[in-house]
Formats: C-alpha cells, sequence, structure tokens
C-alpha cells in the first residue's frame, strides 16, 4: 500500500513537471527557447544574478528595490550558468511545487482524477498573468510558498477543526518573511489567511492555541528574516539592503498609487480581473448558501483587497501572480459544490476560457506585432555598441537603457545605479542624492546612453563626455 503511494505521487510529481515545463515554454516568453525576447524586470533580474556570480554584493555594488529573495533565486537559476536553460528549469520545479499543492487542496473535497483535472485547469489562470508579462517575475517565484500556506489553511477550515496546529504556522512565518523580502505587498495574501485563522481562533476562545500559534509564526518568519541580516551583516550591505526592500519600496509604492483613466481600467478589468470579480460574486453565494463559510470570508477578503490594490496601484498583471491561488480555491470549492452551484461552476469554467482565449490571443499578436523584432533589434544593437569599446576589459554603465545589456555583453556596471536611474532617483530624494553625486565623480571611462535629449543628467554628461560612437538605439560616450 506504502509502495503504491509512493508510485502514485512520483506518477503526479512527474506529470505536473512536463505540464509545468510544457506551458512555461508556451507562455515564459522571457526564458523559453522559442521566443527572441527577453522583457524588462526579467533582464533586470537575470542580471542581478549574473552580477552576484561575478562577485558583486547586492545593493552595494548594485541598486535594485527588489528584495533580496529574488536576488537569490536568479543568481541559482541563471547567474551560476548564465543560462535562460537553468532559468526555465528552476521556473519548471517551482510551478511543479505550485501545481502538487493545488492538487492537494482539491483532493481535500474530491476524488484524485477529478483533483488533477482541476491542477490542470489552473494553468489557465495562471496563463492569464503569465502572458502579460513573460514570466520571470517576482511574484511568480513566490507562488508555491502561498499555495503551500493555503493548503494548510484550506485542511484546517475544511476540517472544522477547534484548534490549528502551530507547526502549520511556522510556514506561514516562512512564507511572510520569504515574500516581504520579495516586495513586500506579496506578503498579503498569508496574512488575509493568518488573519481570519487568528478570529475563527478567538471565537473558538482557544488561548493556548493562539500563543503557539502566534509563536511559531515568529519563529518561522525569524528563521528567513535572521539568515538574510546575517548574510548582509558579514558582506557590509545591511543597512544598504534594508533601504532598498523597505523604505525605498514604500516610496515606491506610494508614488505609483494613482486613479488610471477609465478607458485603462476596463482594458485591465476584462482581460484580467474577471476571474477575481466573478471569484467575489461565487464566495459571497457560497457565504449566503453557509458552504465553507469561513474559508470563503478568508477568500473573499482577499479578492476584494487584490481588485482594490491593483485598480488603485500600477496596472501590472504580474502583481496579480499572488491571488491566483484565490481564483483557483474558489473554483475547487464551487466544483465540490457543484450540486448546489452548478450553474456557477459552469459559468466560471466558461469564463475563464473565453479570458484565457482573449487574454492570449492579444498577448501572442502582440509579441508577433512588435515584440520579437524590438528584441532582434535591441540584441544587435547591444553587440554593434560594444564592439566599438576601445578597452573590452572596462567597466560601463548603462544609463536608462535596458539591463539585458550587461548580459548580451557580458559586462558589469561601473556603479551601483545600474539601470532606470532617473526613475529611481524621482522615487527617493536620497537615491537621487546619491546617483548624482556618483555621475558627478566622473568614475566611468565608458557609458552607453539611450534617448540622451530626456535624460535629467545629459547636461552634464554632455560638457565631461564626448561620443565615441552612435547607432539606432545607443551613444557610447567616452570621459573627456
Amino acid at each position: 500500500m506504502a509502495k503504491s503511494k509512493s508510485v502514485n505521487k512520483i506518477l503526479l510529481t512527474s506529470l505536473f513537471f512536463v505540464s509545468a515545463v510544457i506551458f512555461l515554454v508556451i507562455f515564459s516568453w522571457n526564458t523559453s527557447p522559442l521566443y527572441t525576447f527577453f522583457g524588462y524586470d526579467s533582464s533586470i533580474f537575470k542580471s542581478m544574478g549574473k552580477f552576484m556570480a561575478d562577485g558583486l554584493t547586492p545593493y552595494k555594488d548594485f541598486f535594485d528595490h527588489k528584495g533580496p529573495i529574488i536576488i537569490l533565486i536568479e543568481w541559482i537559476g541563471f547567474g551560476i550558468t548564465k543560462s535562460d536553460y537553468t532559468m526555465l528549469l528552476l521556473q519548471a520545479i517551482f510551478l511543479t511545487a505550485t501545481l502538487y499543492g493545488v492538487y492537494k487542496i482539491a483532493n481535500i473535497f474530491m476524488n484524485s482524477k477529478k483533483s488533477v483535472v482541476l491542477t490542470l485547469v489552473s494553468l489557465l489562470v495562471l496563463s492569464l498573468v503569465i502572458s502579460g508579462q513573460g514570466g520571470n517575475t517576482v511574484e511568480e517565484w513566490i507562488l508555491p510558498f502561498i499555495i503551500w500556506s493555503s493548503y494548510f489553511a484550506v485542511r484546517f477550515f475544511a476540517y472544522k477543526e477547534k484548534e490549528h496546529d502551530y507547526k502549520y504556522s511556522i510556514l506561514y512565518g516562512i512564507t511572510f518573511a520569504i515574500a516581504a523580502f520579495s516586495r513586500l505587498t506579496n506578503a498579503i495574501p498569508v496574512l488575509i489567511l493568518a488573519g481570519v485563522i487568528l478570529i475563527y481562533l478567538i471565537k473558538q476562545k482557544a488561548w493556548k492555541n493562539i500563543i503557539k500559534n502566534i509563536l511559531a509564526f515568529i519563529i518561522g518568519a525569524l528563521v528567513i528574516t535572521i539568515l538574510i541580516l546575517i548574510w548582509f551583516a558579514i558582506n557590509g550591505a545591511m543597512d544598504e539592503m534594508l533601504y532598498a526592500t523597505f523604505i525605498f519600496n514604500f516610496k515606491y509604492m506610494e508614488a505609483k498609487t494613482f486613479v488610471a483613466d477609465g478607458l485603462r481600467i476596463l482594458k485591465h478589468t476584462l482581460r484580467y480581473l474577471l476571474p477575481l470579480i466573478f471569484a467575489i460574486v461565487l464566495q459571497i453565494t457560497m457565504i449566503v448558501k453557509k458552504k465553507d463559510v469561513w474559508l470563503n470570508v478568508a477568500l473573499l477578503i482577499q479578492s476584494i483587497v487584490a481588485v482594490v490594490m491593483y485598480l488603485t496601484g500600477a496596472l501590472f498583471p504580474h502583481y496579480l501572480y499572488i491571488w491566483v491561488p484565490t481564483v483557483v480555491i474558489t473554483l475547487i470549492l464551487v466544483v465540490k459544490d457543484y450540486g448546489v452551484m452548478k450553474w456557477f461552476a459552469r459559468g466560471y469554467v466558461a469564463l475563464l476560457v473565453v479570458v484565457f482565449i482573449g487574454t492570449n490571443y492579444i498577448a501572442f499578436r502582440n509579441y508577433h506585432s512588435y515584440l520579437k523584432d524590438m528584441a532582434v533589434d535591441y540584441e544587435k544593437n547591444c553587440k554593434d555598441i560594444y564592439s566599438h569599446m576601445p578597452d573590452k576589459n572596462a567597466k560601463i554603465l548603462c544609463v536608462d537603457s535596458n539591463p539585458y545589456f550587461y548580459i548580451v555583453t557580458d559586462t558589469i556596471p561601473n556603479y551601483k545605479y545600474f539601470h532606470t536611474q532617473d526613475l529611481h532617483s524621482y522615487y527617493d530624494k536620497k537615491t537621487k542624492a546619491e546617483w548624482t553625486k556618483l555621475i558627478k565623480s566622473n568614475k566611468a571611462r565608458y557609458m552607453v546612453v539611450s534617448r540622451m535629449g530626456e535624460f535629467p543628467m545629459y547636461p552634464y554628461l554632455r560638457q565631461h563626455y564626448h561620443a565615441l560612437y552612435e547607432n539606432g538605439r545607443f551613444s557610447l560616450i567616452e570621459k573627456n
């Protein structure tokens, strides 16, 4: 019997791994061998993985406002080998863990066959997000931790237990810390689950159990936090890491909050938000029908928070990655109560199929229309500008250019602000002052500049640097 279970686990894992690979090859434009495309965020992350492998220290030698978890992942996935194939393999491993978690959640309520089908259907939901950005985004790497935290929370509510096993709260704490040290808002889904569990335990007056769970959560969070702090303290970059990950990120999120125009909101709603909006209707319906009330309350809070956060922030589709479990678990609950929710289940699946077809049609049409040609042209110009650099051993700084340049030319930057310098300066006065000081130090012998007329430091560069070579996209400049 035990042997049979082991065989089933191996077969399931193999099925999910193969499905993950096929899915990523089709949809992860930034890492798939099928496409000539590099993305923007993905280029930043892969560059950081490369820099770390080249011996640079995050935040001290190169800056981005994403947390250290993503840099570690990119170092493992891309930096060590400098290959998209290992990046894709790491993505497949993470996605396999996510799919197995979805299967375990479904298997709480239904048999293995239905659970496998729903797990594969969850890839439809995931495609809505990944095709909008091309894969290898911060939120993608957090997904397995959120889904497995969700599994233990769902199991707790499904079995109507009076007390919550504190060991699971260790995982919630670990997930919270990993999410917070990637991008602070990524921790919100698990915080909502933990919050609803806490309210449930208060209602049960399980005071000792509450204390155990709070302590377990703190221990889980501290394990990750202490390891990160020790590493950065040893490498002399703890202050820089904390500032970039939390203080700068807070300023960034505050500056990114806006009310978009109506047409843009409508487009994003139709393309990305419909599954979450309809999930709200389903969750309310199941609460009214007294089906898994506590669990649906948690999912309802997640859905509302997700929609509000998305519509009041920057409308980047990859932000919705962390809410994929919300949609998938809602679908599982609707199918579980198919007798009561028959028309809702049919309608939700139909909606997912329609949005899947529409969203991915738009995404692939955009790729074939201009993204492919843009990527080929960009890479050609990167190699061309580098070929005209007199000293190939010198460091080179890209100003206001895609950091893909560093990957194509296998170079490292002079200064730690290696991309989007004017944008980072806009969000934070301290960053602006430091960047201005670095530029005016004139330590950089060579720079690659795009859009020279728009760059805020252009007047200074024109006085202290001269053009060596220009092509259709870049100017190679050298210090006077």
